[in-house]
């Protein structure tokens, strides 16, 4: 038995008979098919924050639902004139939401819980940016936001932004080396922004399955504020070309893939990969389906695919606790049922020694997790081809309970 904090954890133990459902605020809101996923769970505040909605087959409002553990109750803070919450970010305190597609126009940007307290909508009308799908805050304190814009086709309307005031003013940058022979559609859907090992890099649509390319990589040049593509960086300098071919459900080219809530853990780089597409013909099937977990140890080194001791599961979102990594990940036994595992290790290398903490069976799988103050969370959803069943709803353990046998 070992211990993190005040949270004892033992080695694979099944706790399905001791979880908790706490609630489906998701399916409150009249949420349905793919909108009844929690894409993912932040702790912040000591709450329990829920993203959820669809980008591709709901219309919204999306309310901002917390749970607050000390009142045992799910609260609704705010909502956001979005289709969806897809993800959260936390930058010095404050909690912010990017405009992943706005129910009407192109000016939302981002929403933020500031230090007092109080949601803020961040806007622009002179920004076309329409779509932000992902934030990041440098060491400057400049925000960078990137998304895709409805004129694709303009290179005088790129898919990135800045603000340097925290969301006053807006001003739009783009990426400098674009090909001048090239379909612009490409360069002006970008779908990640992550810091690792000190340079910041964004991930095109280009990401794709049926051509290892190069040039869908930019790096951020922090002097000129702007992006640069590094045609020396190919697909497989993230997402190994081999596994993604294993799931492109025959879809070929039509798929993007998205690299997930990437984190930076003892000099590598842990991250979901999730499917979408840019066209009506799959953008319903492909919507945020998860194919794995992949561990990245440094540049220039082809990315690990996550292996479990289960040999059957998929990684599916992981999680730093004081200095131990921590992964959820799916086994599949139907459209119905499923076996969530919660893996740890401290060493990161081509062999991981993964340590089972304990398992559930569900009639969904688990696309994201978090922890607060001896409790682990589940946020419940499913992939295109799986059951709706309870999606959208919230699970949580007692670790301490769990895992006391007296109990």
């Amino acid at each position: 038995m070992m211990e993190i904090g005040c949270v004892r954890f033992s080695q694979g133990i099944d706790v399905t008979s001791k979880l908790e459902y706490l609630g489906n605020p998701l399916s409150q809101d009249g949420k349905k098919g793919r909108a009844l996923n929690v894409w993912d769970l932040q702790a912040f505040n000591n709450k329990i924050y829920l993203a959820g909605g669809s980008t591709v087959e709901n219309i919204g409002p999306i309310n901002v639902w917390a749970y607050n553990p000390n009142i045992n109750s799910f609260e609704k803070e705010y909502t956001v004139d979005e289709e969806a919450i897809e993800h959260f970010q936390i930058f010095d305190n404050e909690l912010y939401i990017p405009a992943a597609d706005p129910r009407t126009g192109d000016a939302h940007k981002f929403y933020r819980k500031t230090v007092d307290g109080r949601w803020t909508k961040h806007s622009s009308n002179t920004v076309t940016l329409a779509h932000v799908r992902d934030l990041l805050k440098t060491s400057k304190g400049e925000i960078l936001m990137l998304g895709n814009n409805r004129e694709i086709q303009e290179i005088s309307s790129p898919a990135m932004a800045i603000t340097t005031n925290n969301g006053i003013s807006f001003k739009a940058i783009a990426v400098n080396n674009i090909p001048s022979d090239t379909n612009l559609i490409d360069y002006n859907w970008f779908f990640s922004i992550f810091s690792y090992q000190n340079k910041i890099y964004a991930t095109s649509s280009l990401l794709r399955d049926y051509n290892n390319l190069s040039g869908s990589i930019a790096i951020y040049d922090p002097i000129k504020n702007n992006f640069n593509l590094d045609f020396k960086l190919f697909n497989s300098e993230f997402i190994p070309q081999q596994n993604i071919n294993n799931y492109s459900r025959g879809y070929g080219l039509n798929i993007i893939y998205r690299i997930w809530n990437p984190l930076e853990y003892k000099d590598s780089l842990i991250y979901a990969v999730r499917s979408y597409a840019n066209n009506s013909t799959h953008n319903i099937k492909a919507y945020m389906n998860s194919l794995g977990l992949y561990i990245k140890t440094g540049m220039g080194h082809t990315p690990l695919v996550a292996k479990f001791p289960d040999r059957k599961s998929i990684g599916e979102d992981a999680i730093a606790i004081n200095d131990e990594l921590y992964v959820l990940a799916n086994q599949k036994i139907s459209r119905d049922k499923f076996i969530i595992y919660v893996y740890k290790t401290q060493e990161i290398s081509s062999k991981i020694n993964w340590q089972e903490v304990c398992h559930f069976v569900s009639n969904n799988k688990a696309k994201s997790f978090e922890y607060l103050n001896g409790k682990l969370y589940f946020g419940m959803g499913q992939d295109y081809d799986e059951k709706i069943n309870n999606s959208g709803s919230l699970l949580s353990i007692n670790m301490n309970k769990a895992f006391d046998s007296s109990n």
